[in-house]
């Protein structure tokens, strides 16, 4: 199981992945993904489609509707991805396919489905470490 490292912050509180998503001309695009624990799936920014190499998933596009704090809906399109993450320590996963979202936001989010559900997470906030055995 490879361990990657995160980027830990205390203000505002987060976790940050290297995402690197295989691109349609093969090249990889490299972004930076919050982890989030509270999203089911992976969700990323629209405007990658352009770039990417992927195969929509069960449903094109559809409305999302979000519950828990924010209880708000958005659309998205569902896809296939190939991506692997890293660290700045040069470690890395092998490539591998998960569903995602993709939507209209900035951000871009790490969630359960394909990703944290096959990996163990670790965060000491006191430290400001963590890391993804995956």
């Amino acid at each position: 199981m490879p361990r990657i490292y995160l980027r830990v912050y205390i203000d505002p509180g987060q976790a940050e992945v290297v995402c690197n998503l295989l691109r349609a001309d093969g090249l990889f695009e490299r972004i930076t993904a919050i982890v989030d624990t509270g999203a089911a799936i992976s969700l990323f920014p629209n405007d990658l489609l352009n770039k990417l190499q992927y195969r929509i998933g069960g449903r094109d596009t559809f409305i999302i509707e979000q519950a828990g704090i924010a209880n708000q809906a958005f659309q998205a399109v569902e896809a296939y991805v190939t991506m692997f993450l890293e660290d700045q320590f040069g470690n890395r996963t092998e490539p591998f396919e998960v569903l995602v979202w993709f939507a209209d936001t900035d951000k871009a989010l790490i969630g359960f489905a394909g990703i944290l559900d096959r990996s163990i997470l670790h965060i000491d906030m006191l430290q400001q470490q963590g890391w993804l055995e995956i």
